[in-house]
């Protein structure tokens, strides 16, 4: 699930006026978006797999030693540091929310809170699952920096937040610029330029239509259809595919850590 939502968390986290100008600025991971990508998800996965557990400091530190030289101002004259705990908050948001997206889509699960979904019917245990997962969340952040109580207390407090962020998210040039070059993908190796369109349509589907619209990626009606269409076909095979097999990328992912 979080491969799923990875290209639209990406997109989101740039459409953020200080993440897009950091990036622009000090990273060229539009050049190389898969070890963008790994690092991403070894990020991820020390912070929240038990096997992974041991690695967590270590990768903390690689984390914030990228980030301490991520600061400056951008063509506008803003100020951005990768150490704006808002800025963090932001980014531990839109990994949460792309992999809730993902989740959605594939297991027909959408707790009536959480933000973008509709209202539906919903057990006291499935509930409170949502909600330990939602809180589980929270250390993505704090490793981040982020201060642990500006992470929103529950998943309705997180949907306020967030349908607040993108009505007053306002992208900007410096994230429109990265969205073109991610897709394009021009020094990628070739099966990965071949896989992008498949990645673009995916991660253009899981975007809020107003940041989508803003970023310059192309959605009509028939898109939308495509896009039910793929996701019906993902639903039917994905939770009949054995659990080794939905669990081999991050197996993958931690295996790197334990080198």
């Amino acid at each position: 699930m979080v491969l799923a939502g990875a290209g639209a968390a990406i997109l989101l986290q740039v459409s953020h006026p200080s993440v897009g100008a950091g990036v622009a600025q000090h990273s060229d991971f539009a050049a190389d978006p898969l070890k963008r990508l790994r690092h991403t998800l070894q990020f991820v996965y020390a912070a929240v797999l038990p096997e992974a557990g041991a690695a967590r400091e270590r990768v903390a530190g690689w984390v914030g030693a990228a980030h301490a030289p991520v600061q400056g101002t951008d063509a506008t004259g803003l100020s951005y540091s990768a150490a704006d705990p808002q800025a963090q908050l932001w980014v531990t948001a839109t990994l949460y929310w792309a992999a809730e997206q993902a989740r959605w889509r594939i297991w027909g699960e959408w707790p009536a809170a959480v933000a973008g979904g509709s209202a539906g019917p919903d057990s006291a245990g499935s509930q409170a699952e949502a909600e330990a997962v939602y809180r589980d969340y929270a250390v993505l952040g704090t490793l981040l920096g982020m201060p642990a109580d500006l992470w929103p207390e529950d998943r309705a407090a997180f949907a306020r937040y967030w349908d607040a962020a993108v009505v007053n998210l306002e992208v900007t040039d410096d994230a429109r610029a990265i969205c073109r070059d991610l897709f394009a993908a021009e020094a990628a190796p070739w099966w990965h330029r071949r896989l992008m369109p498949l990645v673009r349509f995916v991660s253009a589907g899981m975007l809020p239509a107003r940041i989508r619209g803003q970023l310059g990626l192309d959605w009509d009606g028939a898109d939308s259809r495509r896009e039910d269409a793929l996701w019906g076909v993902l639903r039917a095979v994905y939770p009949r595919l054995p659990r080794r097999w939905r669990q081999l990328p991050a197996r993958l992912v931690v295996r790197t850590l334990q080198v």
